[in-house]
């Protein structure tokens, strides 16, 4: 028997269905699913767990805001550095 992890961002534009993918993978509800484009505001784990023969996987899901550029003052507010977005997924 052995045992498997692994981590995986999910990233994309924003209203891509990311958090939707996110919630059907681990089986429950763990992200807010909105029409609403910008809902998740920081990044959210989820971790899905599958059996492939007698191998025990599990798969950390990082469910992050979607990419756009800012256009009005509070989008450049909420949206971090360039050089931070990565540090984000780290943490």
């Amino acid at each position: 028997m052995t045992r498997r992890c692994g981590l995986v961002a999910v990233l994309g534009a924003p209203n891509a269905g990311k958090s939707t993918l996110v919630n059907a993978l681990v089986g429950q509800k763990v992200a807010i699913v909105s029409a609403k484009a910008q809902t998740t505001r920081a990044r959210l784990m989820g971790i899905a767990l599958a059996t492939e023969g007698a191998d025990e996987v599990q798969i950390i899901l990082a469910d992050t805001p979607g990419i756009f550029a800012p256009k009005r003052r509070l989008d450049r507010a909420m949206s971090p550095p360039p050089g931070k977005a990565r540090a984000m997924l780290t943490r």
